[in-house]
């Protein structure tokens, strides 16, 4: 009889080990953000995610990617829907608009409901083909999108709601687009890949974040390539289009920091940074006051921790913000001459995970004696709202809040004194909590329209 352990039996189980070994520095390398060796990375993980692929198709029972699935597998026996926490004396005309996950429907939706008793006043479920339709596909900046996004998974990021009851919407890195009251299209705009916020001015032009493809020549120069594409760099640059969908103005932050000499707040790490911006949202001044003009732009840059007032008239960043926050999004401006931030108040460890330092904040900044100060503070301790990443608060006439804790998929309705007058869970009938896509107030006067069209079409 033969034995087993020979000499090249002994040499495939060495070959083995050392393949194992190199393996699992690969994917450690890929886990603390390592630069070097792309390609063997994501054959690497692609391997490593086999076991929870397989996990999923049987927990799902389908060999699709295409299903929504919850923010994670916890039951949530205590927690409600719609909770009411405080009995409020005034009741609110302004509507709220919410983007979620249904869990029970398996795909996105839109609501319109009331802010007093959360009864649902119009939904919007618009048709994912008919947006594929109309886009091109075919494009570098889209060739993966149906793949990526599916039917299902498709969903609707920021919307903004016009008087008419037509929505604008994004898919966070796709196209943008505009439905009507029915769910119609109306137009898509597949030019530039849109993400984050969705603003509007008076006269109804449409502030979008983009990532800008191809980089421009003069980007390409700082970051060293002669190839100028995304997989290189993520510039982000600001999208203003009017309310057809056409773009009247586009600017790359990166050139708008080389172009007021400020580079090197952009390009000055000692290792290179692909995402060293990471613009979510633009905010812009409606009415001029002694510290900003009318048409000035708010830009809140993520990864580099600073909110910039920007003036697109003259190319010229006016003042720069930071200090009292870290990974911040969704600028407002309160009054004349004070602005809110939400501070998610986190930061990314060496293994690339983001990690809230206690729990986010709403922290004010006064251009007039250049402080910062917060709000609600015992409310977001108490409630431990700590999302890593988005977020946001929309503040009412009367001083109270909406906030968005997007991660926990929750949403809170706050009054002035800070306490919870309600509490949503996007919770599906079998108690999981699925995500939510940036919840927006709607103003009285705007309300009030929406209110009579819904009327006059019921």
């Amino acid at each position: 009889m033969k034995k087993f352990f020979t000499y090249p039996v002994y040499f495939v189980i060495f070959l083995s080990i050392i393949g194992l070994i190199l393996y699992g520095s690969l994917l450690r390398h890929h886990y603390i953000g390592g630069k070097s060796f792309k390609s063997l990375q994501e054959i690497a993980v692609f391997f490593a995610k086999i076991p929870s692929t397989v996990k999923f198709i049987f927990k799902n029972k389908t060999v699709s990617a295409d299903v929504i699935t919850p923010i994670s597998e916890t039951v949530y026996s205590d927690k409600k829907f719609f909770e009411k926490k405080f009995k409020s004396t005034s009741q609110q005309e302004e509507l709220i608009l919410i983007s979620r996950y249904s869990g029970d429907i398996g795909k996105s939706i839109i609501e319109l409901r009331d802010l007093n008793n959360f009864d649902i006043i119009h939904s919007y479920l618009p048709n994912i083909k008919k947006i594929y339709e109309k886009t091109d596909l075919t494009k570098e900046e889209f060739i993966n999108l149906k793949a990526e996004r599916g039917i299902n998974r498709f969903y609707m990021m920021h919307p903004l709601i016009t008087e008419e009851g037509d929505l604008i919407f994004q898919s966070h890195r796709g196209p943008l687009v505009k439905i009507n009251f029915d769910g119609e299209i109306i137009w898509v705009n597949d030019e530039d890949i849109y993400h984050h916020s969705i603003n509007t001015d008076l006269d109804q032009n449409i502030y979008v974040p983009i990532h800008k493809v191809p980089l421009t020549k003069k980007v390409c120069e700082y970051v060293g390539v002669s190839e100028c594409g995304k997989k290189f760099f993520l510039d982000d640059a600001i999208n203003i289009l009017n309310k057809d969908g056409k773009i009247i103005f586009s600017k790359s932050i990166s050139e708008i920091f080389i172009e007021n000499e400020m580079s090197g707040r952009i390009f000055s790490q000692e290792n290179f940074r692909r995402d060293p911006i990471h613009l979510n949202d633009i905010q812009p001044v409606l009415t001029s006051t002694q510290y900003f003009e009318k048409g000035d732009l708010f830009l809140s840059l993520r990864n580099s921790s600073m909110v910039v007032l920007y003036r697109p008239i003259t190319n010229k960043i006016v003042k720069i913000i930071e200090g009292s926050f870290s990974y911040q999004h969704d600028v407002d401006i309160l009054d004349e001459k004070t602005i809110s931030i939400y501070n998610n108040n986190s930061f990314s460890n060496y293994k690339n995970l983001e990690i809230v330092k206690n729990n986010n904040e709403i922290v004010t900044y006064n251009f007039e004696t250049d402080s910062f100060s917060k709000k609600f503070e015992d409310t977001f301790k108490k409630n431990k709202i700590n999302t890593p990443t988005q977020g946001l608060a929309d503040f009412l006439e009367d001083g109270s809040v909406m906030v968005e804790d997007s991660d926990n998929g929750r949403i809170f309705y706050i009054n002035s004194e800070g306490d919870i007058i309600w509490e949503f869970n996007n919770l599906s009938s079998k108690k999981q909590v699925y995500n939510v896509f940036w919840t927006r107030m709607i103003d009285k006067e705007k309300s009030r329209k929406l209110r009579n069209i819904i009327k006059e079409k019921k």
